[in-house]
């Protein structure tokens, strides 16, 4: 699924209030942010074509060892094939190990929180709500200073919003209602104070 059969425009427009709201009883910034994937996995879909048309080249030979010579075309045209068809995206999914899905997930998140500066808030107190399309997974990355008094599991009602809403298709509603409860949790410990400004933007990053 792709970010605009996810979202519609005023899905974005939805969620872009939200973080208005909820910043609106915080100090803290919310940054929400979609993309359709974590990775390219170049190396996945190489290796695992590679490794095909290896398997391909030894049935060749098993079968037709007369036409030996056309083993390494085969073996060529079959990894073009396989690494195009790889692209396919629940294809690709069904062969990514979960193990590898989460640490591309935290890698590209970590990337997206430190590029898009949400480590350089005035309190340090910025937090990424990171959706993986392809991966179906969801990351809460809290800065250093909601980390100080924040503990890591408060985030996983939030994360759980999330997922709920694109497994019954409203992810708007879903996110709409993370952001909602990262305002209650952050405003307990942040409220907002009355020189706050609003130091990153509203509208959801990578959609």
């Amino acid at each position: 699924m792709r970010i605009e059969e996810l979202l519609a425009p005023e899905a974005l427009a939805s969620i872009e209030a939200a973080v208005g709201r909820a910043e609106r009883t915080t100090s803290s910034e919310i940054v929400p942010m979609l993309v359709e994937r974590s990775d390219s996995y170049a190396d996945v879909r190489a290796g695992v074509a590679a490794l095909l048309a290896f398997a391909a080249g030894a049935v060749w030979l098993a079968l037709w060892p007369r036409l030996a010579r056309w083993t390494v075309p085969t073996q060529i045209c079959v990894f073009a094939a396989l690494v195009w068809l790889l692209h396919w995206r629940p294809l690709l999914r069904a062969l990514l190990p979960a193990r590898l899905r989460r640490e591309r997930v935290q890698r590209a998140a970590a990337l997206a929180f430190h590029h898009g500066g949400i480590h350089s808030t005035r309190e340090r107190t910025g937090i990424l709500l990171y959706v993986s399309l392809l991966e179906h997974q969801v990351v809460v990355l809290a800065d250093e200073g909601i980390h100080a008094r924040v503990g890591e599991g408060t985030w996983d009602d939030v994360v759980t919003r999330v997922l709920d809403g694109i497994r019954s298709g409203r992810a708007d509603d879903g996110l709409v209602e993370a952001i909602r409860l990262c305002g209650e949790h952050l405003a307990a410990h942040f409220p907002r104070r009355d020189d706050d400004e609003n130091e990153l933007a509203d509208r959801p990053r990578g959609a």
